[in-house]
């Protein structure tokens, strides 16, 4: 068994204190569960891409105009004029 010694600043004790109350555990019982919720998320991200993909800064991609970030407004005129 490993022993740590461990400072938390005030919100992050606060938080641990409340995480105990809610889930009526002791210290040592709150930290236990907190790695082990981390280490199953990172372990599932391994493993299933979809997570992976939720978790990275990616936004998304699609297939339209070259310059539809310089032309949006004209393109979106074009095309609300080309559907009436």
């Amino acid at each position: 068994m490993k022993n740590l010694d461990i400072q938390l600043d005030e919100e992050y004790a606060q938080k641990l204190a409340y995480i105990q109350q809610e889930a009526d555990q002791d210290t040592v019982e709150a930290i236990k569960s907190s790695v082990e919720l981390r280490y199953q998320q990172l372990q599932q991200q391994k493993t299933d891409p979809l997570a992976k993909l939720k978790q990275s800064k990616f936004i998304g991609c699609f297939k339209g105009e070259i310059d539809l970030a310089a032309n949006s407004e004209a393109i979106v005129h074009k095309r609300s004029r080309s559907v009436s």
